[in-house]
């Protein structure tokens, strides 16, 4: 057995997010610590919070967001305009090979507007990063008071 083949066997081993040398096609950025803030019963909007890490060679550039919970899920960020905090849609979001970005209350966050059925401290919402290229990328968010 040759080097190569003993070192793709050891990455073959590995948890998908840790394996950095995989091809575009196949790499994913990670969903790590994905949660979604609890709100009073009936309220229309809530907010999700994560960290998205990519393990890949290639940057990839998340572009949109989905959801079976809620009917209008979208990428905001919060800033301040003349001492007053706004929301504006956060846009086309590149992450490097290797980077990260962090989703956090006060900063870059999914709004989750108009839910499609209550969500209650220990549920959990399924929503969908879309990418670039097309591909999604999963998780399931629990709702909770406080970040994990």
């Amino acid at each position: 057995m040759n080097a190569r083949h003993l070192f793709a066997g050891l990455l073959a081993l590995l948890p998908a997010s840790a394996a950095v040398a995989a091809t575009p096609a196949d790499c994913l950025p990670v969903v790590g610590s994905p949660w979604v803030r609890s709100a009073p019963p009936g309220a229309k909007t809530l907010a999700g919070y994560l960290v998205l890490r990519n393990p890949c060679e290639a940057p990839v550039v998340v572009v949109d967001v989905e959801s079976l919970d809620f009917g209008m899920p979208m990428i905001h960020r919060t800033v301040e305009e003349g001492g007053v905090s706004r929301m504006r849609e956060a846009g086309r979001l590149e992450l490097p090979p290797g980077g990260e970005l962090r989703f956090e209350p006060g900063g870059l966050h999914l709004m989750l507007m108009r839910p499609l059925r209550p969500l209650a401290e220990g549920d959990v919402a399924r929503v969908r990063l879309v990418l670039e290229d097309g591909r999604r990328v999963f998780a399931e968010y629990p709702v909770r008071r406080e970040a994990p």
